[in-house]
């Protein structure tokens, strides 16, 4: 059995959500068929920030003068591919990826998103089975972002977050400005929106991260072959307790701070409750793990040099969630499932969080963690959970929870299944 996996970006180091999803199937397709048979191919990077674990091909992206072209005629003109797609397309990839495809008899092929599958809609291979991994419902993401936006009109954030890389530098700059940003993201929204749906109807396995966006695509699409897809947070079979909280009150923030949900909930989580939590808990830190922060970021995190730490990239998370409160994940907006709230699970770090914090997770919501929508309420319940015995309880509880359905094991099971293996 050999294996192609498609992709916009190679998934290590493991520094965002979509990267731990693209990994998880990456080591599963390992485990099941030896690296010598799996393969992975890049488009539109043309480094690797870590040393390939699996042959791996990278493609460079279509040229400024292409995308440009791209863009005016294929989004601008025929609507019929959305922006993010049109940068990335190029008939000379196509050619390259399908002749790759035919050539080396693979038996399975993952499409990492739209961005990719568009490269093979209207291709038939014969003895191939294709996937195509959707991530978030885009279209979903961007209506959020557009009703952010209307409700707190004052905001900044970059929109673009991290497909920025796939811009030209001209194009970065003229995003940035708020009327503009909010015309594209509306005339994005329809456009792939469109093609989501396209998509569903043309392959028979499209996969989602959250159980309720692929309930709306199928509904959308009038079909049943999207599914829904879990990550591998912790890619061990057996994962062990291993709590070290003695009360000290560190509480954590994860997540890249170039994707607008993070940037601007973080932000603002600082404004509203920063100096009331050190009037009720003086020696509290907050720890910010991620890279790229905004100079708005930056810039409040130094009002407060003893309470927050701006960590940058974490490669190891154990130390720093053993000994931490519990994690705050009070986004405003986003959607899919949020891997962080996952992360926190498997090591039994008790959670508070907004409904979006946990979109996506299936929990029964009988004390694996805290859900808050008013920011300002989170104070009382960073307090509480500063009790040890009331941390402990939350912390057990939501561990079991992250063993029952996101342990190594469960998810492989599930991969097994939808990979027809």
């Amino acid at each position: 059995m050999k294996v192609l996996i498609v992709s916009t970006q190679y998934p290590y180091p493991k520094d965002n959500g979509k990267k731990i999803i693209l990994s998880s199937i990456l080591e599963y397709f390992i485990e099941r068929y030896g690296n010598r048979n799996v393969e992975y191919i890049v488009v539109g990077d043309s480094f690797l920030e870590e040393e390939p674990v699996v042959k791996v091909k990278l493609y460079n992206k279509p040229s400024v003068i292409k995308q440009v072209k791209n863009v005016f005629i294929y989004s601008g003109l025929l609507r019929k591919k959305s922006i993010q797609e049109a940068v990335l397309f190029s008939s000379k990839i196509k050619k390259r990826l399908i002749e790759y495809i035919e050539n080396n008899g693979f038996d399975i092929v993952v499409y990492d998103t739209i961005r990719i599958s568009q490269f093979f809609e209207s291709y038939q291979f014969n003895n191939t089975k294709e996937f195509v991994y959707l991530d978030d419902l885009f279209s979903v993401r961007y209506e959020k972002m557009l009703k952010f936006i209307k409700k707190f009109p004052d905001v900044d954030f970059n929109v673009i977050g991290n497909f920025s890389k796939f811009l030209p530098v001209f194009a970065q700059k003229v995003v940035s400005f708020r009327i503009l940003s909010k015309f594209l993201l509306e005339f994005e929204r329809r456009l792939i929106k469109k093609k989501e749906i396209e998509t569903a109807k043309a392959y028979s396995n499209s996969l989602l991260i959250s159980q309720k966006e692929t309930k709306l695509l199928n509904e959308r699409s009038n079909c049943s072959t999207v599914k829904s897809i879990r990550p591998v947070v912790i890619n061990r079979k057996e994962i062990l307790y291993n709590r070290n909280f003695t009360g000290e009150p560190i509480f954590i923030f994860l997540g890249a701070l170039n994707i607008p949900h993070n940037n601007v909930s973080i932000y603002n989580f600082i404004k509203l409750n920063m100096n009331k939590l050190i009037e009720e808990i003086p020696n509290i830190k907050l720890q910010i793990v991620g890279k790229n922060p905004s100079p708005k970021l930056i810039e409040i995190a130094e009002n407060y040099p003893n309470n927050i730490e701006l960590l940058g990239f974490v490669d190891n998370l154990d130390s720093l969630f053993s000994k931490a409160c519990a994690m705050i994940v009070p986004l405003l907006f986003g959607s899919g499932v949020k891997l962080k709230a996952l992360e926190a699970f498997s090591r039994g770090l008790p959670v508070i969080a907004t409904d979006y914090g946990i979109e996506g997770i299936d929990l029964p919501l009988k004390g694996e963690c805290i859900v808050e929508n008013k920011i300002e309420n989170y104070v009382h319940h960073m307090k509480m959970l500063t009790d040890k015995t009331v941390n402990e309880k939350m912390s057990k509880l939501s561990f079991e929870f992250f063993n029952s359905y996101y342990s190594k094991n469960a998810v492989y099971a599930q991969y097994d299944r939808l990979f027809q293996l």
